[in-house]
């Protein structure tokens, strides 16, 4: 019976939306560090309210040598046709540590733009941090768009990180566009001081599935750092 249920359950599953994003980022006065991110995220809807999606990406880190990965889902639940909000568990893995984390969000759509807001908290063996973020963005015309983000992380041991960036998009057709980013990172350790970093970052999307694109963003906590 439950096997019916879930197979009666993944037939009715319809692929709403996806998108591709390839960008690459750094810090402005040193480019060596610098990080290139490929990204795929597929959402699945089952009927009008509930959903479902899946984020996967690669960090290459060019500065460390290393490579980063991210895998995250959400469940989603749409008050309307314009408001939903969810909840997403992931895991970011980084030289074979896994740092998990967990949270909730809201989006907001208006018109040819619109807001969206999350609060994440990770862990990993025994250390802790919470990141709270809101971005918004809307279509000027002629395909031109604007954007811009701010997010904050608390963490263990006094640290703290700030990044605010601002964005305009060009967009390719009905499903591409290209973008670009400039902003700053602010670090601070509590009896230590602060610094701040600028950073720009440069990408291109492709969106696809029934809604061309995705009630949300992806989620990681690699998201914070530009260029690491």
């Amino acid at each position: 019976m439950i096997s019916v249920v879930l197979l009666s359950s993944a037939a009715q599953a319809e692929v709403t939306g996806g998108q591709i994003k390839l960008s690459q980022s750094g810090f402005t006065d040193d480019m060596s560090i610098a990080k290139t991110n490929l990204s795929g995220s597929v959402e699945l809807g089952f009927g009008s309210q509930f959903g479902v999606q899946l984020d996967l990406g690669v960090n290459m880190l060019n500065f460390a040598d290393e490579t980063a990965t991210n895998l995250a889902a959400h469940g989603i639940y749409k008050l309307s046709d314009s408001t939903a909000v969810g909840a997403f568990y992931g895991i970011d893995q980084l030289a074979g540590e896994t740092n998990d984390f967990y949270g909730v969000e809201a989006a907001q759509n208006f018109g040819t733009g619109g807001v969206q807001g999350y609060l994440a908290r990770g862990e990993d063996n025994g250390a802790s941090g919470t990141v709270i973020g809101i971005s918004g963005g809307a279509v000027m015309g002629n395909g031109f768009g604007i954007g811009a983000s701010l997010d904050h992380g608390t963490f263990d041991g006094g640290l703290s990180l700030t990044r605010f960036g601002v964005r305009g998009s060009l967009g390719l057709g009905e499903r591409s566009k290209m973008f670009a980013e400039v902003g700053t990172l602010n670090g601070a350790i509590s009896g230590l001081g602060s610094d701040s970093e600028t950073y720009a970052k440069i990408g291109a999307t492709y969106n696809f599935g029934a809604n061309s694109g995705l009630t949300f963003g992806d989620r990681s906590l690699f998201n914070l750092l530009p260029g690491l």
